[in-house]
This record gives structure tokens, C-alpha cells and sequence, in this order.
């Protein structure tokens, strides 16, 4: 890479970080203006270091879980350690990058196609990897929502929002596992609109696909770590709110809020900033939890839930050349993604 090459990418890296401090700030004056607001600051300056330890240890839990997934869906052809880099920098790339969480894959499609792994086919199991973990959290919703519905699990939440994540979550699911196994969609007959909205459908398709063929039939470890990537997270937040006075809601309502509160990551601003802090803020409240504690809770998660990814990860943008001047050979790269393709 040349010296103009670098200075880019610096300075391309660097007015990301200084946009994800500027809406930081921006999210935190907003908030500063919620009701209770002098509440949310004791508890912030009163937490209790050993549970804002377990935060951090799970939130690094969290981050090694998706690694862990991301070397399971490309079949281990980098070595763990080249992995780990790249799967630090995937999720600094989420939070640096304003782009509803897609900067990390597009940075990890990018890598593993210059090391030999066809283009499309990167893209096809970046595609796959964003929705095994996702996936985890409809399998949560469903799971929970029916335990707190049936009453076997407590709950302080109205059957509506016991009962409606439930259904939804399995309904998408069933819906996912129907539309896996639907023949590929034919190509139209002509026509530019047409055709972009075909490539469109071919990729969501084949992303499923490959998704549901994967965890039947892929590297175990792919569930693994997705589910590490989703558990260690909930059990970062937990440690977050009993870091900051308790009152957080039983386990099942707790992983309802939790999932449906992230809904707001979506929001394409670095990191989601603002949409899942308003979010988990709000589904907490509804699922029984004080305002104070549900924001000094979400808010002291929220800053090593984008602090690491984002201090490790540009750490690792930087080694990520590293792993594009030390491949594995081109040539076995190709040949054991052909095999896997036949």
C-alpha cells in the first residue's frame, strides 16, 4: 500500500472518530435534559467497581464470540490470530462507521476476497454471519417470551409484551427456514430496474440459504459463537445494573428488553448512538424497570459496549495490512471455497 494509501485511510479513519465524538456529545446533551437526569448522575458516580468489571469482562466475551463466529463461517482459513484481528476491526468498523452495522462486513468481505476467497461468496457469508447472529436473538425472543407467557418464568410485563415478541420472533423464524429452501429466484427477462431488484433478491436468498445451511451443517462453532456474542452482551448490561443500584427486570422480561431495545442499532448513525441508548432506555421502562436505573444502566453499558470495539478495533484497522501482506496461499484458499461451493 502506498504512502498516499496510508495518509487516506488515517485520515478517512480519523473524521469517522471525530464524527462518532460529535454525535456522543450530541446524544449526551439530549440526554442530560431527561426528567430525573440529577438521579442518573448519582448512580453514575456512586457504581460499584466489582460489577463494572464483570461489564467489561463480558463485554469482551461478547467481542470474542463474534470473532469466534466469524473464523467458523469462513471455515478457519485464516489462523485464529489473523482472525482475531480481523474480527476486532469488523466490529471497531461498526461502531466508527455510520452505516446501520454494514461497515464491519463490507471491511471483512473486502479482506477475505484480496486473500482469494471469491467476491461473492465473501459477501454471501458475511451475509450469513450478520444473520446467525441475529437469528440468536429471535431464537431469545421466542424462547423467553413464550416461558414468561406461559408463566414459567416470572414476569412483571403485560401478556401483550410477553406473548406478541414471542409470536412474531417464531413467526420470522419459520418464515427464514421456509424461504431457505425456496429454489433461487429466476432471473427477469430484461430491464435495469428489474434486474438490480432480482440481484437484490438473489443475495438476500442465497444469504439465507447459506445461513440455515451452515448452522445445520457447518463449522459447530458458528452457533457457538454466535450464542457467546448475544449471552455475554445481556450479562454485560446485567452486571451494568447491578453496578448502578439494581432494579432491573426478571431474567425473561430482562432478555425481551434487551432484544427489542436493540432494534435501534439499526439507526444509521457510528455505533447506533441515540437510537439504542432511546431504545433500551424506553424498553426497560415498559418491562417494569425505574427510569434512573434503566438510564445510568444503559448508559454505563453503552460506553464500553462502543468504547472497546472502537479502541481495540482501530488498533486493529491499523494490523489488518498485516494480515493482507501475510496471506494463506491463494491458491488453497480458492480451492477449499470451491470444494465447499460444489
Amino acid at each position: 500500500m502506498s504512502t498516499a494509501d496510508r495518509g487516506l485511510d488515517l485520515g478517512a479513519a480519523a473524521r469517522r472518530g471525530a464524527l462518532f465524538a460529535v454525535v456522543a456529545v450530541v446524544v449526551a446533551i439530549a440526554l442530560s435534559t431527561l426528567p430525573g437526569v440529577d438521579d442518573v448522575r448519582d448512580r453514575l458516580g456512586n457504581a460499584d467497581p466489582v460489577w463494572l468489571a464483570g461489564v467489561v469482562s463480558f463485554a469482551i466475551g461478547s467481542m470474542l464470540g463474534y470473532v469466534r463466529a466469524l473464523w467458523a463461517v469462513f471455515d478457519r482459513v485464516l489462523p485464529w490470530r489473523r482472525a482475531l484481528v480481523l474480527g476486532l476491526a469488523e466490529q471497531g468498523a461498526n461502531v466508527l462507521i455510520p452505516a446501520g452495522g454494514a461497515g464491519g462486513p463490507a471491511l471483512g468481505a473486502y479482506v477475505m476476497t484480496r486473500i482469494g476467497v471469491p467476491g461473492e461468496l465473501a459477501a454471501r457469508r458475511h451475509a450469513a454471519l450478520f444473520l446467525a447472529t441475529s437469528a440468536v436473538s429471535f431464537f431469545a425472543m421466542a424462547l423467553f417470551g413464550t416461558l414468561t407467557a406461559a408463566g414459567l418464568l416470572p414476569s412483571d410485563a403485560s401478556l401483550p409484551w410477553r406473548l406478541i415478541p414471542a409470536v412474531a420472533a417464531t413467526a420470522i423464524i419459520a418464515l427464514a427456514i421456509v424461504y431457505a429452501r425456496l429454489p433461487s429466484p429466476l432471473a427477469p427477462a430484461g430491464g435495469r430496474i428489474s434486474g438490480s431488484i432480482w440481484r437484490v433478491r438473489r443475495f438476500v436468498h442465497e444469504g439465507v440459504r447459506m445461513t440455515y445451511h451452515l448452522l445445520r451443517h457447518g463449522d459447530r462453532f458458528l452457533a457457538v459463537g454466535a450464542i457467546t456474542y448475544f449471552a455475554c452482551d445481556v450479562a454485560s448490561l446485567a452486571c451494568a445494573f447491578r453496578a448502578f443500584g439494581g432494579g432491573a427486570p426478571p431474567v425473561g422480561d430482562f432478555v425481551l428488553a434487551y432484544t427489542l431495545g436493540h432494534a435501534g442499532a439499526f439507526l444509521p448513525t457510528p455505533g447506533g448512538i441515540g437510537g439504542v441508548e432511546g431504545g433500551l432506555i424506553g424498553m426497560f421502562v415498559i418491562y417494569g424497570a425505574p427510569l434512573s436505573v434503566a438510564a445510568a444502566a444503559v448508559l454505563g453499558y453503552r460506553v464500553f459496549q462502543l468504547g472497546l470495539p472502537a479502541i481495540v478495533g482501530a488498533i486493529c484497522l491499523l494490523r489488518v495490512r498485516h494480515v493482507l501482506a501475510h496471506p494463506p496461499p491463494r491458491e488453497e484458499v480458492e480451492a477449499r471455497f470451491a470444494a465447499l461451493e460444489r
